[in-house]
C-alpha cells in the first residue's frame, strides 16, 4: 500500500482559497503470475477503513489473445489492449460507511486463441470489475481477440453465436470490422485499448511477417512493441510470444503448413484503489 499527500483547497465567498494537505492511500489488485495463460486473475474483499470519505476505483481489463491461423500461410493480427474506466464515489453520495465492503476483481490472462472452434471464452480478454455500495454494473470488458483472414476465408469460424450483439449471422462479418457496444460500464470515463496490427514485408507474403499487439490507453498506456515472427509448422505454443503486462494484447501467429497455430494469450489486467 502506498501513501501520498495531495493538495486540496476550499474557495471562500470572497474569492480567497484555503489550501490543505490530504493524505491519500492506494493499493493495487492483480495476479502476479504474468506469464501464464488463464492465470485466473485476482479477487479480494476490501473493507472501507474508518473515516474514509472518498474512493476512486480504476479498472484495466485484460488484453485480447492474438489471432490464430489454419493453413495456407495465413497470419493472425495481435489482440486488442485492455480497456480502462474509472469511478470516484463519495461517502455522502454513494452511501458507503465505515466498514462497508467491496468485491474487487482484476482480470486474469486470457486463454490462447482458439483454432477451428467458435468458443467465445478463448476469443477475447478477461473482465475486471468491482461491486459494492454506490456502484452499478461497474466493469471493464476484456480486449477483443485478434482477427485472421482465415476466419473469413474458411467455414471454421463462420458460425452464428446467439446473444452477441456484434454478431448477426456470420460471426466474423461483424467481429472483424468493428468493436461492438461500449467496452466498459458504470464508470465516469473510459479509454478503449488499441487494436493490434499486422505487416507483411515480403512480396510473396510467406515469410518475415510482423504483427503488433494492441496496448491499453489512458493512465496505463504503454507501447508494447512489434513481434517479427517466421511462420510456424503446426500447433505453435501459446507462450512463444508473451503479452506485455498489464493489459497487453497477445501476438498473432501464422502457419506454413496445413496444421493450425494458436495466437498468444492476452495479459491480465489490474484494479487500482485510491481513498482518503
Amino acid at each position: 500500500m502506498a501513501i501520498k499527500m495531495t493538495s486540496q483547497y476550499i474557495e471562500h465567498i470572497d474569492g480567497t482559497k484555503q489550501y490543505t494537505n490530504v493524505e491519500e492511500k492506494e493499493f493495487y489488485v492483480y495476479n502476479s503470475n504474468f506469464w501464464s495463460p488463464v492465470n485466473g486473475g485476482m479477487c479480494c474483499l476490501w473493507t472501507v477503513p474508518n473515516g474514509t470519505t472518498s474512493i476512486k476505483f480504476e479498472l484495466l481489463s485484460g488484453g485480447g489473445p492474438g489471432g490464430s491461423s489454419g493453413g495456407d500461410y495465413d497470419f493472425g493480427t495481435g489482440g486488442q489492449g485492455g480497456n480502462y474506466t474509472v469511478k470516484t464515489i463519495t461517502r455522502n453520495v454513494a452511501g458507503f460507511t465505515d466498514g462497508s465492503q467491496y468485491t474487487i476483481c482484476a482480470a486474469g490472462s486470457s486463454d490462447c486463441s482458439c483454432c477451428c472452434s467458435c468458443n467465445m471464452n478463448c476469443r477475447h480478454g478477461c473482465t475486471s470489475f468491482v461491486t459494492g455500495p454506490g456502484l452499478s454494473n461497474f466493469c471493464a470488458l476484456g480486449g477483443m481477440g485478434g482477427s485472421t483472414s482465415w476466419d473469413i476465408m474458411s467455414s471454421c469460424y463462420n458460425c452464428f453465436i446467439g446473444n452477441v450483439q456484434c454478431s448477426v449471422g456470420n460471426y466474423n462479418a461483424g467481429w472483424v470490422n468493428h468493436v461492438c457496444n461500449t467496452p466498459t460500464y458504470g464508470g465516469d470515463i473510459e479509454f478503449r485499448g488499441t487494436s493490434g496490427s499486422i505487416r507483411r514485408t515480403q512480396p510473396d507474403c510467406c515469410a518475415d511477417v510482423s504483427n503488433a499487439p494492441g496496448s491499453p490507453t489512458g493512465p496505463f498506456a504503454a507501447w508494447h512493441g512489434i513481434g517479427g515472427k517466421h511462420l510456424c509448422v503446426g500447433n505453435l505454443a501459446c507462450c512463444s510470444m508473451h503479452a506485455a503486462w498489464p493489459g497487453g494484447g497477445g501476438g498473432g501467429h501464422g502457419t506454413a503448413s496445413t496444421d493450425a497455430c494458436w495466437g498468444s494469450f492476452g495479459a491480465g489486467g489490474l484494479v487500482r484503489v485510491t481513498y482518503s
